[in-house]
């Protein structure tokens, strides 16, 4: 569990020192994914759901190609009083086509794997997402993206819950993107 975050980074250092010889227009950058419906906890309502810093590839005018990867943990009380500590991980991958060029919105799929771990027990679940986005130039380096999807969260059983969670969810992404030449 502890090799992948390294890998991700020796990785992304090793594609941005041969993608900038190659004049590929390499991002980072990160969203806060906000919902209404199924969270990441399993609850209903409305709500922040997770942060993901990515990176990626941004071919302006015609799409981006980016991969996340979130860490954060935090605790519940059950009915018993007991204190249950959740560390939750994900990673997500978003394919977008531009609908026109640059500046223009695009069409967005993503896919997201998420895990929950306690001593309880773990859970994991996969998440499909289509919608529609844009970005907001802020320079020619540096933009705000805003997205819009619908989100499927495929059904799991929830140990921490103690039942089995499975629905949808109206997501909004508010981020911002640094472009690496």
């Amino acid at each position: 569990m502890r090799f992948y975050p390294f890998f991700f980074v020796v990785a992304f250092l090793l594609f941005v020192s041969h993608a900038s010889a190659q004049k590929i227009p390499v991002v980072i950058g990160g969203v806060a994914e906000s919902g209404y419906g199924i969270l990441d906890d399993g609850s209903h309502g409305a709500g922040l759901n997770r942060m993901t810093p990515f990176m990626g590839v941004w071919l302006s005018g015609w799409g981006y190609l980016r991969f996340g990867c979130g860490f954060y943990n935090y605790s519940r009380s059950s009915d018993d009083g007991e204190r249950i500590s959740i560390k939750s991980r994900d990673l997500s991958a978003q394919l977008a086509a531009s609908l026109g060029g640059v500046g223009k919105p695009y069409i967005v799929g993503s896919f997201t794997r998420a895990k929950n771990l306690s001593s309880i027990g773990d859970v994991a679940w996969n998440e499909w997402g289509v919608g529609l986005g844009a970005t907001f130039q802020l320079s020619t380096m540096s933009a705000i993206v805003s997205e819009m999807e619908y989100r499927w969260v495929l059904s799991h059983y929830d140990p921490i819950q103690e039942m089995i969670v499975h629905g949808t969810r109206l997501q909004l992404n508010l981020g911002f993107v640094v472009y690496v030449y």
